[in-house]
């Protein structure tokens, strides 16, 4: 129904985020959700998370219109990777899924584990072992898309464990497959990798399919990694720090921001949310507001992944919904809570943005 109110069709989603309350209905909700898509299905995000009392799952879908026509051409071709069949390169589709979605310059992926694609059974070792393979598993889809993509062309990167002490080794095997990638014919340009790409966010869930202790996300850009432009800031706010970073594609079609809340001491008395939730999107508009003037791309969906043991979800929900209204005004993103087990260090909130 609200697909149709915007003049959109199903086909038209190009990715989609399922959050459950239970992995046990996860065949399911599957059996439903397959009845509603073609042979070429969105790319999807599943796991398993905190949500509320009485909610059962929450999805989320973005959708990309493609009857809007440019000088008699129509714009933003289509591609969709849908592998199903047992290989040896990459795992099958477990799900009614697409391993990726590419529009335009823009390659949407779905959430990749690590299945050894042979048997589509879990590779034994322990969490190093799944986020290795899984990675790897990324890297491949990228490189199908666009022979020339890798993990560099990646502008949003969403990690999600199932234990607290995987956190950092998510960081770390991230900036290690990053490090791999770098360019053989010129490695002086990628010297500053740690800093310039892989801006990651890696959050607790409870649960993730075929119990896997690791799940991968990310959208990537087929454009030139060196030229993108960035913005960074960071402020204190009552008790709270808030650290911004923002990435625009080189082609100007998209960008990503990230803001992050974190706790820096202990709070005398309940949490009062008012100052630091106002300066958290005030410092997401001024993101916005830095973007070049060659970029059109438009905030679409504001993730906030939070802490459930800090936050009333009802306040968290209130509070960020006004002060994006107030803030960006006509521009307001979808506003997409998700409560989590946990987040690295003393991060409460961890909120990502995606703009094209």
């Amino acid at each position: 129904a609200s697909m149709t109110s915007e003049g959109l069709k199903m086909k038209d989603i190009i990715l989609v985020h399922l959050y459950m309350k239970s992995m046990k209905d996860f065949n399911v909700i599957n059996s439903v959700y397959v009845a509603e898509f073609d042979l070429c299905p969105p790319a999807r995000v599943c796991v398993e998370t905190l949500l509320p009392d009485g909610v059962l799952f929450c999805i989320d879908c973005l959708a990309h219109s493609h009857d809007i026509a440019t000088d008699d051409v129509l714009s933003d071709e289509k591609l969709v990777m849908h592998v199903q069949s047992i290989s040896h390169w990459a795992p099958a589709s477990i799900g009614p899924y697409s391993q990726s979605i590419k529009v335009g310059d823009i390659l949407y992926c779905a959430g990749q584990i690590g299945l050894v694609p042979c048997t589509m059974q879990l590779v034994s070792g322990g969490i190093w072992s799944e986020a290795m393979v899984a990675l790897s598993h990324v890297e491949k889809v990228l490189h199908a898309m666009s022979q020339k993509t890798t993990l560099h062309h990646v502008i949003r990167a969403s990690c999600y464990v199932t234990d607290s002490k995987h956190i950092p080794v998510a960081h770390s095997i991230w900036q290690k497959k990053l490090r791999e990638c770098e360019k053989v014919d010129d490695p002086e340009m990628y010297n500053d990798v740690a800093t310039e790409f892989g801006k990651l966010a890696v959050v607790v869930v409870s649960h993730l399919p075929r119990d896997a202790a690791i799940e991968w996300h990310v959208i990537a850009v087929v454009d030139d990694p060196l030229q993108r432009k960035h913005f960074t800031k960071r402020m204190l706010s009552e008790g709270f720090q808030i650290d911004c970073e923002s990435v625009e594609s080189s082609s100007a079609s998209c960008a990503s921001i990230s803001v992050r809340l974190s706790l820096i001491s202990p709070p005398a008395s309940q949490l009062d949310l008012d100052g630091p939730l106002h300066d958290l999107v005030s410092m997401f508009r001024q993101a916005v507001e830095k973007l070049s003037e060659d970029c059109n791309a438009s905030p679409l969906s504001f993730r906030a992944f939070f802490r459930k043991d800090v936050f009333d979800v009802g306040i968290l929900q209130s509070g960020l919904q006004e002060n994006l209204e107030k803030c960006v005004g006509k521009k307001t993103p979808a506003l997409i809570l998700v409560p989590v087990v946990d987040l690295p260090g003393k991060e409460i909130i961890c909120a990502t943005c995606w703009l094209s």
